[in-house]
């Protein structure tokens, strides 16, 4: 593995082996990023992404450096119109640094920084995937049900980044994961048809439905995210006339199992994709997931960068 883009380029037994390093990192520090220097570029404003990370990373000896997208990624075909191609700025920043952290828009940008680059490139998140995030993820489920146990994993709302990450490496770690959301935001055939296959793969099931009761019923653990994604604030007024039907609150947490689990990527939109009363809950792991975002970047950038 020479980047990490997302979970789907990535085996079962990877992913564990990245979960297993940065519990190990975490539990002994190490300076294994002594003297190594990790370019930030976030086309995306960022919480728990760029502290989580930089903390990490601070904590094994090394150092970040915090780029302008605009410069990096000033991709215009006009060679008049934009400063550098991308090839150049990839082939130039492989010169200083040892590996690029980049949140952006769009996955291709990803792909082609990759393809460019002589260093590894991890995604931050971008619009189809954020497999940080579905790490910390599974790690968090690890802690909270221990490796062997089978959890019957639900999430309710909008068919984005986070969730596609989340229902991969669920289904690559053998989960019964359950999808729920309105039909005019859902994922298309060829996604389903995919993550069928993945459960085929990895002996984990996959359902769906535009029911949410039905759903959430007998799940362990309920995860939802915002309902209107960056870059989609336009679109806020017709989405959540859509996605009433799916806040996840006291009602809905009801129809899921005794003591049964809430998960959110964060930030939260309170009142909106969750109430109060779930997220404030003590069976809400938000914080733990935010925490976890932290520790499996040890592992990532301590597997790539040594």
């Amino acid at each position: 593995m020479n980047d990490l883009l997302t979970v789907g380029q990535c085996e079962a037994d990877q992913l564990q082996s990245l979960i297993d390093l940065s519990l190990a990192l975490e539990e002994k520090p190490k300076p294994v990023l002594q003297g190594k220097n990790i370019l930030f570029v976030f086309e995306k404003p960022s919480l728990r992404t760029r502290v989580g990370t930089e903390a990490a990373i601070n904590h094994l000896g090394g150092n970040v450096i915090q780029a302008d997208p605009l410069v990096v990624l000033e991709t215009e075909q006009d060679p008049y119109e934009s400063r550098e191609s991308i090839k150049d700025t990839m082939r130039n920043i492989s010169q200083w640094c040892d590996a690029i952290f980049a949140r952006v828009y769009a996955h291709e940008t990803l792909e082609q920084m990759a393809d460019y680059a002589e260093i590894p490139v991890v995604n931050a998140l971008c619009d189809k995937h954020h497999p940080m995030q579905a790490l910390a993820d599974m790690l968090t489920l690890q802690e909270r049900f221990g490796r062997e146990e089978k959890v019957a994993l639900t999430f309710v709302g909008d068919a984005n980044n986070v969730a596609f990450s989340l229902i991969e490496i669920a289904l690559k770690f053998g989960h019964d994961v359950r999808f729920t959301g309105p039909e005019k935001y859902y994922w298309s055939q060829d996604q389903l048809q995919y993550f069928g296959l993945l459960a085929v793969d990895h002996g984990s099931s996959f359902t769906h439905t535009f029911e949410p009761a039905e759903a959430v019923k007998n799940s362990d653990v309920i995860y939802t995210d915002t309902f209107v994604s960056m870059g989609e604030e336009h679109m806020m007024e017709e989405k959540l006339n859509h996605f009433k039907p799916y806040q996840v609150n006291g009602k809905l947490m009801e129809q899921a199992n005794n003591g049964a689990g809430f998960m959110h990527c964060l930030p939260a939109h309170r009142g909106i994709e969750v109430t109060d009363e779930v997220i404030d809950h003590s069976n809400s792991w938000v914080h733990q997931q935010a925490r976890n975002r932290m520790v499996v970047s040890k592992g990532v950038f301590g597997w790539l960068c040594t």
